[in-house]
């Protein structure tokens, strides 16, 4: 599949397969410096004796609220506060201009109202911005203000980061409460599933309307920017409401044991 570049109006198939670019390999070195940041963090901050399930729990979470709200709090900027004035006298198939790059019907609703500009990354030559453009050649809704993205992102970075803040504050106790510890468990289930749910919600209009936003030609795009990152937070919270799974079936499988012991202390008296 093609895609017309919303940058160049050039064709996504005119870039080499095998070719990564400087803003291409800024996005991938940012993305391992703030993984390397939430390692050593949970490192810094959990006592030498916790679990390793507790680490990697811990730093989970810290990588999830570092990209929340670095990178995806950089998207929402850029599509409320980055924009181009553009032309009333544009031709009738882009005036209004629409609020998604990923459609030019003049019938769909303009972003805040404004029927004048163009919102998003791609009006923006800040640094954050070159990411987003980046990943725009691979999803070329984060190139504008997609209504969709936009209210799953306003979840994402204004509820779903903090609260993967608020599970490492209470990941870092030592001596947590019962009631903290359900606290934490109920917390951690509740995002997974919320990231989970998010991730769907991006990609499932896509999939029902023909992967029409989507290059899934070249290569890196696909599995590096489609696959491997947004598969992060499927894998990974998977995994989450598994442990979750165990945790919550161990403490029945305790409360279960402790209720047949009182029986049978009861019947011998």
């Amino acid at each position: 599949m093609t895609l017309d570049d919303p940058l160049t109006g050039t064709t996504t198939t005119s870039r080499a397969l095998s070719f990564i670019s400087p803003t291409t390999f800024g996005s991938l070195l940012f993305s391992l410096l703030i993984l390397i940041l939430a390692v050593s963090f949970s490192r810094r901050v959990l006592p030498a004796s916790s679990p390793r399930r507790t680490l990697l729990l811990h730093t989970w979470h810290a990588f999830d609220f570092l990209i929340h709200t670095i990178f995806e709090g950089a998207y929402l900027y850029h599509c409320f506060f980055s924009y181009e004035i553009l032309p009333v006298s544009a031709p009738v198939s882009d005036f209004p201009h629409p609020a998604s790059l990923s459609t030019s019907s003049s019938s769909q609703p303009t972003w805040l109202g404004h029927k004048d500009r163009a919102y998003g990354a791609a009006h923006s030559t800040h640094p954050t911005a070159l990411l987003w453009q980046e990943y725009s050649h691979a999803d070329i809704r984060w190139a504008g203000a997609d209504p969709t993205v936009v209210s799953i992102e306003l979840l994402t970075v204004l509820i779903a980061g903090p609260l993967a803040a608020y599970i490492c504050f209470l990941l870092q106790k030592s001596s947590p409460s019962p009631s903290e510890r359900a606290r934490t468990w109920f917390l951690m289930t509740v995002l997974a599933t919320g990231e989970i749910y998010g991730g769907f919600m991006t990609f499932a209009p896509e999939w029902l309307t023909g992967c029409g936003s989507l290059d899934t030609g070249d290569r890196m795009h696909l599995w590096a920017y489609l696959v491997f990152f947004n598969g992060l937070w499927i894998v990974l919270p998977g995994w989450v409401l598994w442990v979750a799974w165990v945790e919550m079936k161990g403490v029945f499988e305790r409360m279960e044991s402790v209720v047949e012991e009182g029986g049978k202390r009861r019947k011998m008296r």
